[in-house]
């Protein structure tokens, strides 16, 4: 149950990463791909960040997936509450696409940790571009439906 609530921790963490461009001076409004891709960034860097963690802390490594899944949860439960608040209550594709996106890409990051692989730096680095593209996409399609 630990991993759901390291969920909820980078939920937060990126919620305030993603709040924090007027900090520096740069102004982003949510309809700006910058700010979409960003988003999509700061998220998924900052999942896999806690996966990652979760990951190294494992005695047993197979393990990983149902870890990263549980993050997914917590990190997908917290953004949706988040995004509900700001949704008409009648839109459903946007809280079962949360969902599905973040469960997804955390269980693709699982699944690619449990693999022993021999250059797991540059699998991690394509593993996390194709999250965030995935990630990105999803935004874009919500984007254009509203």
């Amino acid at each position: 149950m630990l991993p759901f609530f390291e969920g909820i921790i980078a939920a937060i963490g990126a919620l305030i990463v993603e709040l924090s461009p007027p900090i520096f001076g740069l102004i982003l409004t949510e309809n700006s791909l910058f700010f979409l891709f960003f988003a999509a960034s700061s998220e998924e860097i900052i999942k896999y960040a806690f996966i990652y963690n979760h990951f190294t802390k494992l005695k047993t490594k197979e393990r990983i997936l149902s870890g990263s899944i549980l993050i997914g949860l917590g990190f997908a439960c917290i953004d949706i509450i988040l995004k509900q608040l700001s949704y008409d209550k009648s839109v459903l594709l946007p809280v079962i696409g949360v969902f599905l996106v973040h469960l997804f890409t955390a269980a693709l990051l699982g699944l690619f940790l449990r693999k022993n692989i021999s250059k797991p730096i540059a699998l991690s680095i394509l593993i996390l571009v194709l999250n965030i593209l995935i990630h990105f996409s999803y935004n874009l399609l919500i984007l254009r439906m509203n």
